[in-house]
């Protein structure tokens, strides 16, 4: 319930067009509730970026990401969060980054950002709408596709504006993923955003979700069973005691 809440207040916050600012003088930060690397292979990857991450952040935890989010944060801010981590010798073997929505981003950025990560990281580019006006996508999103072209055996793109441009509609409109701003995911978008997100991470999303029943999990047969019998012993019960007052 109070995660709910705080989901809600973060929520009503990001009504109006651009960045919400109960987001951007505050930094949120989340471990990852798995390691999709195993043990041994140093901290889980990391998902840095804008205000769009902030709702979904217990989806990127769950999927398997550290999340460092921020209101109002562009590129360049991004690149700066992913030196500090290298420089204290805690930046992953992959960097993925979500903020380019504010203020866009040019070739020299994205030299930038390989040359901090070094040759032997991967860089995650995420599209992103445009932050002032909702519309898809942001300014710049040229460059990011033309840099995981040029450089396709260190940057992967992940087209989130074309994968969820279906449901780019506001709520309460039906199969909405978006707040009324059509920037911000709302709940819905926040869990497909990390679904979409975790196919970049080893094994993807099938690694992340819990196992089923037919994994070995708890069989469902004993508790349904188990309530018909509860039904049928409290509906004799019933009808036994309405037996005398009818006579």
């Amino acid at each position: 319930m109070a995660l709910t809440a705080i989901g809600l207040w973060q929520a009503s916050g990001a009504l109006a067009a651009g960045e919400p600012e109960f987001g951007c003088g505050h930094v949120h930060t989340a471990q990852a509730l798995r390691n999709p690397y195993g043990t041994g292979h140093g901290p889980p990857p990391i998902a840095i970026g804008d205000s769009t991450m902030l709702l979904p952040i217990p989806d990127l935890t769950r999927v398997g990401f550290d999340v460092n989010g921020l209101g109002c944060r562009g590129f360049k801010q991004s690149v700066w969060v992913a030196r500090d981590l290298r420089n204290r010798g805690e930046l992953p073997k992959l960097v993925l980054f979500n903020a380019y929505g504010n203020g866009g981003v040019d070739d020299d950025l994205i030299k930038f950002a390989l040359k901090v990560i070094g040759p032997k990281r991967t860089l995650v580019l995420v599209t992103a709408y445009d932050a002032d006006t909702g519309h898809p996508p942001a300014p710049d999103t040229d460059v990011i596709i033309r840099a995981a072209k040029e450089h396709p055996d260190q940057i992967k793109l992940l087209d989130w504006v074309k994968y969820s441009l279906p449901h780019h509609r506001a709520d309460p409109a039906p199969g909405a993923w978006f707040l009324p701003d059509l920037f911000h995911p709302n709940f819905a978008g926040a869990h497909a955003y990390g679904n979409f997100l975790a196919q970049v991470l080893p094994g993807g999303l099938a690694a992340a979700e819990p196992k089923s029943s037919d994994d070995g999990g708890v069989a469902w047969w004993p508790f349904a069973v188990g309530g018909v019998l509860l039904l049928c012993g409290l509906a004799l019960f019933l009808i036994r005691r309405r037996v005398p007052s009818q006579s």
